[in-house]
């Protein structure tokens, strides 16, 4: 077995690299001490650094993302952009997050205080093979731990790349490490004494042997897991602008992104017009060659995936959706799964009560509000929801009951380093970006002064 990284629109293989499950431990446990050794200024400077590397390197950057993952072009820019932004936003707020926290008490003085865990290993998917790490390791190194990197296996150069943007940064060695581990690797790595703990991003049955394992050995874990997020279109919406958020929302990187839209739930009487305005939105998509400019919807990442998707799709026909609209594809190469509005979708179809990960609306109607509430927490996930609408009483109504980590009003549902992400139920447990973000694995030091 090996890391392949395959173009999934000329569909050629680029390169492919051995699983490697040896850890150097005298390495990684010398990262961390030298690391965590730093005073919190000096690991800023370090990532003010990173940040010129990885914008002296953009469109490289970009470039590989669309090469491993089928990405178009702007959105592998923005991904990068992104991580920039990461690194600015936790830069400028880690100082007034990992501090010594007095508590009023008896004592002479008593104090909480921020230290980090250790190493932290990160296993994280193919589809934000930039941002997922940066997102997590900009605040998680920022509060004096390191990180192990198990990426994908269909993003090997991508994850080189990242290990090669720290070591031109000068980042002490051991501090970063990509790993090729395989799965027993994985396993052996968690168990390990030298690693604090673990991150995992991707599906929810991944993530349940990634905590049964971490939780057998006690160590901290966060999972973020898939979604199936709702976007909840009642009657007094903005029509076009629900409409374009929901393109918008489902084409990000051809519909495989956790925490895109994946069910419309529309007002039965405004129904007709969304599915139509929606209907002729995705007929005018630009499906094609990721390098391009002008794409905006790219192939899917693997084959296999395509295959799931296509399968979805089938059954539910089968169960009684109906195809509403079909985007153009193009039929010399790729991995394309034509991007698919369908209508008629109710609870028990495979579309609605599964994530589809590619390019495909599933829209539901509903005739009371609490038949909207109903149908969108019936769902084994709980990441976002997006909620279309400027009734405060029916919004101050909803927003408490959904039952989601995050809910967008009038907008669609997406990280930012600002806010903490994560999901509730089948979508995972603990938080990444954000102040709640930073402070994941920190471990609270009580310090208790009598005298």
């Amino acid at each position: 077995m090996t890391y392949r990284s395959f173009d999934p629109y000329r569909l050629e293989l680029l390169n492919e690299f051995a699983f490697d499950d040896s850890l150097d431990v005298v390495r990684v446990e010398k990262g961390f001490a030298d690391w965590s050794g730093f005073a919190l200024a000096e690991r800023i400077a370090y990532f003010h650094r990173l940040k010129i590397v990885l914008q002296s390197n953009a469109e490289r950057f970009a470039r590989l993302i669309v090469a491993e993952v089928g990405k178009p072009i702007s959105e592998a820019r923005a991904e990068i952009s992104k991580c920039c932004s990461a690194i600015d936003h936790f830069c400028t707020v880690a100082p007034s997050i990992l501090i010594d926290r007095v508590i009023p008490s008896e004592a002479r003085l008593a104090t909480v205080s921020p230290t980090p865990f250790g190493p932290l290993l990160a296993i994280l998917p193919w589809n934000f093979p930039f941002w997922q790490l940066f997102r997590f390791a900009v605040p998680a190194m920022l509060a004096g731990n390191t990180v192990l990197l198990k990426h994908a296996p269909n993003v090997p150069q991508c994850a080189i790349a990242i290990s090669n943007v720290f070591h031109e940064a000068g980042f002490p060695e051991g501090a970063f490490v990509n790993c090729f581990f395989s799965n027993e690797g994985i396993a052996r790595t968690i168990a390990h004494t030298s690693v604090a703990g673990v991150t995992f991003t991707g599906s929810d049955t991944t993530g349940a042997l990634i905590g049964q394992v971490a939780g057998k050995h006690i160590k901290k874990s966060v999972l973020e897991l898939g979604g199936n997020d709702p976007m909840i279109v009642f009657s007094d919406a903005d029509l076009d602008a629900a409409v374009q958020a929901a393109v918008q929302s489902r084409c990000i990187n051809a519909g495989q992104a956790c925490n895109g839209a994946k069910r419309f739930l529309v007002a039965a009487e405004i129904l007709p017009a969304f599915t139509e305005r929606l209907s002729v939105a995705v007929r005018q998509l630009i499906v094609g060659d990721p390098s391009r400019e002008s794409t905006q919807v790219g192939p899917l990442a693997r084959l296999d995936l395509l295959e799931k998707v296509q399968a979805q799709v089938n059954q539910s026909i089968v169960q009684g959706a109906r195809v509403s609209a079909v985007a153009e594809v193009p039929r010399d190469s790729g991995w394309f799964y034509p991007p698919t509005v369908l209508s008629n979708v109710q609870p028990g179809m495979i579309v609605f009560e599964e994530e589809v990960f590619g390019p495909v609306w599933s829209v539901t109607s509903f005739t009371t509000n609490e038949q909207a509430l109903i149908l969108a927490n019936n769902s084994v996930y709980g990441l976002g929801a997006s909620v279309w609408s400027n009734d405060d009483t029916l919004l101050t109504w909803i927003i408490p009951r959904l039952q989601t980590g995050n809910v967008f009003i009038n907008d669609f549902v997406r990280s930012d380093p600002r806010f903490p992400f994560g999901g509730v139920k089948r979508s995972g447990y603990g938080k990444e970006l954000g102040e709640a973000g930073m402070l994941e694995f920190v471990n609270w030091k009580t310090v208790y002064r009598k005298k």
